[in-house]
């Protein structure tokens, strides 16, 4: 039985004291966190009004409300649903918890210190808190500021989280000063807040909350039911589930915002709810089936030059059988054009012998990038795309595209037609090749493409596929 209290805890139960809580209910949940009979007497100067079987957990009635969104919404979360590349699953067999390093840059992180300095407000709560020292940190309501750097940045982290838009908040800031805090508290609304804010969307869900500096000293975010605790690192997120695989609340998500000690903390926070604002029914899950192939490479795609001999090979070859095109027909218009009856793109079959040399010479160099045993699957012809073609952004095939390169050959362009490819952060990025350039790239997970209309003669690719030597497509969730 624990007998001690930590300050966390102390000042849990004088806020929900404070907050009007049945003191019975309060008394049976650190009952329920192991806490001896009579320490928790000494603490709350309390002893229960009625024998121990008929105490009743005071998040009942928040339970019942929220299992009608349940029904209603689906906010019963199942964890194959949710996948982050590159993140760091806490280990915790209590409270579903990620890390996820370098999703802002500290570029975007600066832009955002200064958009949240620009318009700052006392932080406030969803309930009414006596303790004026409960939370001392203020806040910007970046939605506001209608920015489309924001805009960008709140739509990627309903991607990388793969959560339709319509079941999360609008995106805020917090801006810390030394002494500042926020006392250990819950994101999910409790019983008497629950009907005011979650009548339209229900219960929060997860929460993604990214620190925009590395605080000089203090300042950490603390878990505090699973000792858990993180340190303000420039463009890491930290995210968390609210809420039980059955839905209900997890008071485990319990956290307090650490007292900075030195400098200042600048973090955003993004909510996300079991309801979706929607007047369409909206699923909350969207990702779609290739966004669950395993990321291989930290960002996912890395532009480099092909080996001299062999793009000679290749030029040679593209140059000597110019003339030898066949009509490409690709399924599912990826490439087109909008001039009517224009001829989009056209193949150049490869010699038997050059196809092979180009696998055998990419796969050493793509497993030494990926860390992974490749078998070769595809290597396709020379596409030549002709003037105003579009390659429709898209994923390659799930089973045998998984990891690829991209061998620019030969381009007669009045302007850069460039790749236009996420990586796995979901940041969109522009990439221009030149002849002898070679993108190597995670096909099937990141989408790419060229929206925009080739503006020139043509532009010459090679394309070569692997899938990795023990790879199984994954199914769709």
């Amino acid at each position: 039985m624990k007998t001690a209290f930590d300050e966390s805890w102390k000042n849990w139960i004088k806020t929900n004291v404070d907050n009007g809580q049945e003191k019975d209910g309060i008394f049976k949940i650190l009952l329920d966190e192991g806490y001896d009979y009579h320490a928790i007497c000494r603490e709350m100067n309390y002893k229960p009004s009625v024998p121990l079987d008929q105490l009743r957990n005071p998040f009942t009635d928040a339970k019942r409300l929220l299992a009608r969104c349940d029904e209603d919404n689906g906010a019963l979360i199942n964890t194959n649903q949710l996948f982050l590349p590159n993140a760091k699953r806490v280990e915790s067999d209590r409270l579903e918890l990620y890390t996820l390093g370098d999703f802002l840059d500290e570029d975007e992180c600066a832009q955002f210190v200064q958009l949240i300095r620009s318009s700052l407000k006392p932080s406030g709560l969803s309930s009414y808190e006596k303790d004026s020292s409960y939370r001392t940190s203020r806040t910007c309501d970046l939605a506001q500021l209608q920015n489309p750097f924001v805009k960008e940045v709140d739509d990627r982290i309903c991607k990388i989280m793969g959560i339709h838009s319509s079941y999360s908040e609008a995106i805020q800031g917090q801006y810390y000063e030394v002494g500042e805090e926020f006392k250990a508290h819950t994101d999910y609304f409790e019983a008497h807040e629950l009907q005011e804010h979650g009548a339209e969307m229900g219960q929060r869900t997860f929460t993604v909350m990214i620190y925009l500096n590395d605080t000089k000293k203090g300042g950490h975010t603390k878990f505090v039911n699973i000792d858990s605790q993180f340190e303000p690192k420039t463009g890491t997120a930290v995210i968390w589930n609210s809420l039980n695989a059955d839905g209900s609340i997890n008071f485990d998500s319990i956290h307090h915002g650490m007292p900075v000690e030195e400098g200042y903390k600048a973090v955003i926070t993004k909510w996300f709810r079991s309801t979706s604002s929607s007047n369409q029914e909206q699923p909350m899950f969207i990702k779609e089936r290739n966004e669950f192939v395993p990321n291989y490479t930290k960002i996912g795609f890395k532009k480099t030059k092909i080996p001299s001999d062999l793009f000679a090979k290749i030029l040679k070859f593209y140059r000597e059988n110019g003339n030898l095109t066949e009509d490409e027909i690709i399924p599912g218009d990826f490439v087109y054009t909008k001039e009517k009856g224009k001829q989009s793109s056209v193949l150049i079959d490869l010699s038997p012998e050059l196809r092979t040399e180009i696998h055998e010479t990419m796969q050493p160099l793509l497993e030494k990038w990926c860390g992974q045993r490749l078998d070769p699957t595809f290597v396709y012809g020379i596409r030549v795309y002709k003037d105003k073609a579009i390659l429709t952004p898209h994923r390659d095939r799930v089973d045998t595209h998984i990891i690829s390169a991209i061998i620019n050959v030969g381009q007669e362009v009045r302007e850069d037609w460039p790749l236009i490819l996420d990586d796995n952060y979901y940041r969109s990025h522009r990439v221009v090749m030149e002849p002898g350039d070679v993108l190597f790239y995670e096909g099937a997970r990141l989408a790419h493409g060229r929206p925009i209309a080739l503006n020139g003669k043509s532009f010459a690719n090679i394309f070569c596929h692997f899938k990795l030597a023990d790879y199984m497509a994954t199914g769709s969730v």
